[in-house]
């Protein structure tokens, strides 16, 4: 039995991420009607959301709901915006709450059904009905043929896919564990390091390969396998070309992603790491089928034949799913951060004194990064290395760990503690800035900023909030001026003012700084005029260095150093690049280059 599963086009996944947008009934459901009756008009809900409240419009004709707005919110562009449009497309197309939340965004999902369910409910609709269970999905076995399938559909899964398609397979498929496409990937800045000469060279960036070459090294440890650290050194330009020759527009200004040691990062122009996913989803539509998608589907294991990998089996929730590969296959799962028992398990290195369980959050998607890739190919022989070597990133919010709000990122900030006082260098490794914070009462700091950062009241972040919003939430403190946003924050008025002072004497030349950070005459200016903006932040389980040991071709190592036939491996699965400190700005580099290596070469090297 050869079942479709679902597939995700980018004409769904383009309409996912317009968030304003009301879902409109199309012609196919227009003769379908909802299990109750309802008195016409427009009904409002205001939801909890995972970032924010959600409003919820929902319009109904006597027997249909008509549309479903869901515009008014700050959930997550990638993740928490494509839930709402993805649950908004299933009500309406079964013209019932008795369907599935979407994998890997829950709380979205379900504001959508509590604020759907309560307007429906005003309009007089029978619930019971209406939350009776409607969809269903296929049994059996599905089998599909492709010359290479892809374990991933984040960064590194869909680099990996279209490489391929461009290297000559006519037919790649995806499969993705979420129902939808990203990974973590959707949720980081996007920052992209490479050596580049025309942009750095009109700020007057002086860099090259081989500083860019050791500063991975020395910033990892000089853990890093050489050969690995050089391909990615060499070849990120080529990624940030090969990304706008798809459509992708980097901003003009060359920056500094946290704990990146240099100025080498590049920003997409438009939000996050969401504009990669976006840029390679209409990759996927314009392949016309060349390129095919299967969410919500679970590798479980590989397919062996006379020591060469031929194929993955998986799972569409009741379904066993069968793709074979004729070239051979990609393992693009990401990392296992947000596996507390085993990132727990295996946390005997530079981290060993922390305990890294649910008191300490994770930047990454949750259902994602569980290290399912590393345990596949373990079992087919795979060589899994440096597990221990786990970052945490100073940027996390309190709660969550997740990176929100006010980022840490770039220049022009100071690092203070709860009584005030600047306690490290703003500008050191993440391992470093780390540190530093465990340190610190309460293993908290705020990050503080003024109007130089955030000109404007209406600065609009990555997901649409703007430092207003922030302010209003509660997760940003606001003040016209030192004093007052010594008050509110509970920090120390004296030390704050000194904590400033000293940057801004540090910025002019006018002092060294003991702790160690060193101004850019280019890129840094002095804090001095409100209004001022204090955010709380704490570390958390940010990147996993360790994992699948590939080689310079991205093809995977077993355990007596060999390589595994027809298996690659790219992206946050694999160990080797990073050492045991990773480099701001260098996981979507890794993503990227390694990402179309593996693609590559899993058609090209037979």
């Amino acid at each position: 039995m050869n079942i479709c599963l679902r597939k995700v086009s980018l004409a769904c996944a383009t309409a996912l991420f317009a968030a304003g947008a009301a879902l409109s009934v199309n012609a196919a459901d227009a003769a379908k009607t909802a299990p109750s009756t309802f008195k016409p008009g427009t009904y409002t809900a205001t939801v909890n959301g995972h970032n924010a409240p959600v409003t919820i419009k929902v319009t109904v004709s006597k027997n249909r709901i008509e549309s479903i707005d869901t515009s008014k919110n700050l959930e997550t562009i990638g993740v928490g915006r494509v839930a709402l449009q993805l649950m908004t497309d299933k009500i309406i197309k079964y013209q019932s709450l008795g369907v599935d939340a979407v994998t890997g965004a829950s709380i979205s999902s379900y504001a959508v059904l509590s604020g759907v369910e309560k307007c429906l409910k005003d309009a007089g609709g029978d619930i019971a009905k209406l939350t009776k269970k409607v969809e269903q999905h296929p049994a059996g076995t599905a089998t599909y043929n492709a010359d290479v399938v892809v374990i991933g559909g984040g960064g590194a899964g869909l680099a990996s896919a279209i490489a391929a398609h461009q290297a000559g397979a006519k037919k790649v498929i995806v499969i993705e564990k979420l129902g939808y496409l990203g990974g973590s990937t959707n949720v980081s800045e996007g920052a992209l390091n490479a050596v580049d000469p025309k942009r750095q060279g009109k700020q007057g960036i002086e860099d090259s390969f081989e500083k860019f070459y050791d500063q991975t090294m020395k910033g990892g440890h000089n853990k890093g396998n050489p050969e690995l650290v050089r391909y990615l050194t060499q070849n990120s330009m080529k990624s940030v070309e090969w990304l706008e020759s798809m459509g992708v527009k980097f901003k003009d200004e060359i920056g500094t992603a946290t704990g990146a040691l240099w100025q080498r990062s590049h920003y997409p122009a438009t939000p996050s790491g969401n504009t990669y996913i976006r840029t390679f989803e209409k990759v996927v539509k314009d392949s016309n089928g060349a390129i095919q998608v299967l969410t919500d589907t679970p590798a479980s294991d590989l397919i062996q034949t006379n020591g060469r990998v031929t194929g993955v089996i998986a799972k569409h929730f009741g379904q066993k799913v069968v793709l074979n590969a004729r070239d051979g296959v990609v393992i693009a799962t990401g990392g296992f951060g947000a596996n507390v028992k085993f990132r727990q398990e295996v946390n005997t290195g530079v981290w060993k004194s922390v305990k890294l369980d649910n008191s300490i959050g994770c930047t990454n998607i949750q259902k994602a990064a569980q290290g399912d890739g590393l345990l596949i190919a373990k079992k087919h022989g795979a060589q899994l290395i440096n597990l221990d070597d786990i970052q945490i990133h100073p940027c996390g919010t309190p709660g969550t760990g997740l990176m929100e709000n006010i980022r840490t990122s770039g220049r022009n900030r100071i690092f203070v503690n709860l009584e005030g006082d600047r306690f490290v260098n703003e500008g050191a490794a993440r391992d470093v800035l780390a540190g530093a914070i465990f340190k610190q009462p309460q293993s908290t700091y705020y990050v503080v900023v003024n109007k130089v950062r955030y000109p404007s009241r209406d600065w609009v972040d990555a997901n649409g909030a703007t430092i207003r919003d922030m302010v209003a939430l509660g997760s940003v403190v606001e003040a016209d001026t030192l004093d007052e946003l010594a008050k509110k924050t509970g920090m120390d008025p004296a030390k704050l003012k000194a904590s400033v002072d000293n940057y801004n004497k540090i910025v002019k030349g006018e002092m060294k700084d003991p702790l160690g950070f060193k101004a850019d005459n280019k890129a840094d200016t002095t804090l001095t005029e409100g209004p001022w903006y204090a955010c709380k932040k704490v570390p958390t389980v940010h990147h996993t260095m360790g994992g699948i040991k590939i080689n310079v071709h991205a093809q995977v190592i077993d355990v007596n150093g060999k390589v595994i036939p027809g298996l690659y491996a790219a992206g946050e699965v694999t160990g080797g690049i990073h050492g045991s400190n990773r480099l701001g700005g260098n996981a979507i580099a890794d993503v990227m280059t390694f990402g179309r290596a593996a693609g590559t070469n899993v058609v090209t090297m037979k």
